[in-house]
């Protein structure tokens, strides 16, 4: 290809991209209700058109155009604004009657004289009201070391630490057992490829969380979207004493691990999951429940677990038999936390 020909084909493809960085106008109409569908009026909307950087000013997105409106008696509120990426994003902030939400957003699928299509499309949102929020303990842990391999650690909620004499805690609310497998050996400490005596490494690392007490238990619970994320209250039954999780990469036709080798790969951790639990129980006689302590889990526990870490945020509500899982978060009952594992959301 000649100078003038790549030249020419520069001129052209930069034509095209700043043709097609050209912004053009969106529309959404957003709908407010509460939990009931009843719409909700004088709420604050905002959205954001979104924009990607000029070309040579480097990659990523831009500053999007941002758009504000409120809803009116109907519960809706029409939002106009420019952007030259195809996507629109919506959200509310918390108010004192009702929490937040985002997330939401209209992906365009092409444009007609200037215009994003579709045009006006309607999203709508359902707002959670704000309840009873009281104080918890709530805390991060982020990246905690599990102190052992192949015996359960207990880690006490109320302290945020490992008991004793792994740390500061004293009582054993959850107990975790780490178990890691590679190449068929139980190895301790991190991760290391320095083990690796063969082509590559399998791994097998379980983790097993149990607790100390009959009626102690934890179960899964799916998100409910909004600015709260769970359920206002923790259910009083169905709580498992234990809870399994596996991470495996396994190898199911040779021993002798090859580039060749059929390789089965599974985990179990989720980073969206979410669960309720019950610890401290006392129980009568007849064993039913006189005591416990509720609270909830946001995420899962395995984002580094190969290396037997331990990641996931948790409430702790202490008020003996409250299954009240709304979180006041001016109201955190620990103190001086790092910025890792400081817990904003309610």
């Amino acid at each position: 290809m000649n100078k003038v020909k790549i030249a020419a084909t520069v001129v052209l493809v930069f034509n095209l991209l700043t043709f097609t960085l050209q912004a053009r106008e969106g529309k959404v109409t957003v709908h407010v209700v509460d939990e009931s569908g009843k719409p909700i009026p004088n709420i604050e909307v905002g959205a954001d058109f979104n924009n990607a950087m000029a070309p040579g000013s480097g990659w990523g997105t831009g500053a999007p155009t941002k758009v504000k409106g409120i809803t009116g008696k109907d519960g809706a509120c029409v939002l106009t604004g420019s952007g030259n990426l195809p996507s629109v994003d919506v959200g509310i902030r918390t108010t004192t009657q009702f929490y937040g939400s985002g997330g939401y957003g209209v992906s365009f699928t092409n444009s007609f004289l200037g215009r994003w299509q579709p045009w006006n499309s309607t999203v709508e949102i359902v707002l959670k009201k704000v309840g009873v929020q009281v104080p918890m303990y709530a805390k991060r842990v982020w990246d905690a070391q599990i102190p052992s391999k192949g015996r359960p650690v207990g880690f006490d909620l109320m302290a945020g630490d490992w008991v004793a004499p792994d740390g500061k805690g004293q009582v054993a609310d959850l107990l975790f057992n780490f178990a890691r497998i590679t190449n068929g050996v139980v190895k301790e400490g991190p991760y290391n490829r320095s083990d690796n005596f063969l082509y590559r490494q399998l791994r097998d690392n379980s983790l097993t969380i149990s607790f100390s007490n009959e009626g102690d238990g934890i179960q899964s619970v799916a998100a409910t979207g909004g600015g709260l994320r769970l359920p206002r209250e923790a259910p009083a039954n169905g709580y498992s004493p234990k809870l399994i999780k596996r991470d495996f990469e396994i190898a199911t036709n040779t021993v002798v691990i090859t580039s060749e080798t059929k390789v089965v790969r599974h985990s179990d951790f989720n980073r969206d999951a979410n669960y309720f639990f019950r610890v401290r129980t006392k129980t009568d006689g007849k064993g039913d429940i006189t005591n416990a302590l509720y609270g909830k889990i946001y995420g899962d526990f395995g984002e580094n677990i190969g290396n037997g870490q331990i990641n996931f945020t948790y409430y702790l509500n202490p008020e003996p038999n409250s299954r009240n899982m709304e979180f006041n978060t001016k109201s955190n009952l620990f103190k001086n936390l790092s910025s890792l594992e400081r817990v904003s959301a309610p």
